[in-house]
């Protein structure tokens, strides 16, 4: 009990943390990092990705204030730059006139020229004085800037750490709830590419039982995520733990693509997309966060594919045939997941297309077709869960 009152009293008031306030509480976290035990690393994962989204929150606010800074700071360092030349120019042009006034000691003409030429000086002083206080508070923004950046660095290490000692925890399983109405259902005809139906007073249409068919077979797989990179390769983690699909790491809201030509059988984006916390089982199936099943077409086979962890902007829906290299969403970071990634796991599928989303509806939006997700490289009567790099050449 004292140890999550500790974490909770970090909590209170994050919004309004300064910079040292961040730098004692990171410290408090890293601190616990090695020495957390199961029971509270989702606990403490759930502390780093709320002190992370608040940084963030601060940083992308920080970084519009720099922008208009520098736009300020660089018109004032172009007027202060002005002010000087003409100052050097009007003091060099009042010394020869100076000397020549001084020949004949016209000291009323001296005067005037002083006054002129101290206002001109003063001018140029002002706007010295406004440049250099403005790059002195640009300077401090970009060095809370950098500041931001390293605390960002040290949150997402304790993510990681925290994941090399409980990958355990990171599993999907069924033990929640699907959502009925994001997963494929009937209607009369299939839709075109990249569209859905609407029939009058019925809503969105899908398929009709025993109608559902993919236009056309794709001859290659498609790189499933922009400017990805491999993380966690399929059936374990380093430490042994079981990992049951490929994880591609990219950047916030990178473009997910359709492997291949096919159909939808369940989309849903039901949370943020930065909400993942390690344990965090939110989504279907539980711990996918946002997520996508559908079927692909490749080589005159059928596979099964579902994407995990992708943030909430789903560009296609259930039912909609989609065609290779769609972008069907935007990479995220929600539901089991310690950073941005995308969770890819593919089955290659035994039964026809009617058969399969028949199995599909009926098992309750099952992700696994029959696989299960408590074993590596199992079969079922309607699939076979294979490593995804089998078949995504040169990824």
């Amino acid at each position: 009990m004292k140890y999550i009152s500790l974490f909770v009293c970090f909590f209170i008031g994050l919004q309004t943390l300064n910079v040292p306030d961040y730098e004692r509480l990171i410290s408090n976290i890293e601190s616990k990092v090695e020495i957390v035990d199961e029971s509270k690393a989702s606990f403490l994962s759930l502390k780093c990705r709320d002190v992370t989204n608040a940084i963030q929150n601060e940083k992308a606010d920080l970084i519009c204030r720099i922008e208009i800074q520098s736009q300020k700071k660089d018109k004032l360092e172009s007027k202060y730059i002005q002010k000087k030349n003409y100052y050097e120019l009007k003091k060099l042009e009042y010394g020869l006139d100076l000397n020549a006034i001084q020949k004949q000691d016209c000291m009323i003409q001296s005067y005037w020229i002083d006054k002129d030429l101290t206002k001109c000086f003063n001018e140029y002083k002002c706007n010295q004085n406004q440049y250099l206080k403005s790059r002195k508070q640009w300077k401090k923004n970009k060095h809370k800037l950098d500041l931001y950046e390293s605390y960002l660095t040290r949150l997402d290490n304790c993510q990681k750490r925290l994941f090399s000692r409980f990958s355990s925890l990171s599993q999907f399983n069924d033990l929640g709830e699907f959502d009925q109405d994001a997963m494929i259902a009937g209607n009369d005809a299939l839709p075109a590419y990249g569209g859905y139906e609407i029939l009058e007073n019925k809503g969105m249409s899908c398929l009709v039982d025993g109608n559902y068919a993919i236009d056309t077979y794709s001859s290659f797989w498609q790189n499933p995520v922009e400017n990805g990179t491999i993380s966690a390769r399929c059936w374990s983690y380093p430490d042994g733990s079981l990992h049951l699909g490929l994880d591609i790491a990219s950047s916030m809201y990178s473009d997910v693509y359709a492997l291949a030509n096919g159909i939808v059988l369940y989309a849903h984006a039901p949370v943020e997309s930065n909400n993942g916390y390690l344990g965090n089982m939110c989504g279907w199936p539980s711990g996918a966060g946002n997520s996508i099943c559908m079927v692909v077409a490749v080589h005159d086979k059928l596979y099964a594919v579902s994407y995990a962890h992708l943030s909430n902007e789903i560009y296609v829906t259930s039912g909609q045939q989609v065609s290779q290299k769609t972008v069907i969403a935007k990479s995220g970071n929600s539901g089991n997941s310690t950073g941005p990634h995308t969770h890819i796991e593919v089955f290659e599928l035994k039964q026809d297309l009617n058969s399969t989303v028949e199995y599909f509806r009926n098992s309750g939006a099952d992700f696994s077709f029959g696989c299960g997700f408590n074993a590596a490289a199992t079969c079922s009567d309607y699939a076979c869960r294979i490593d995804p790099e089998i078949v995504l050449e040169g990824l």
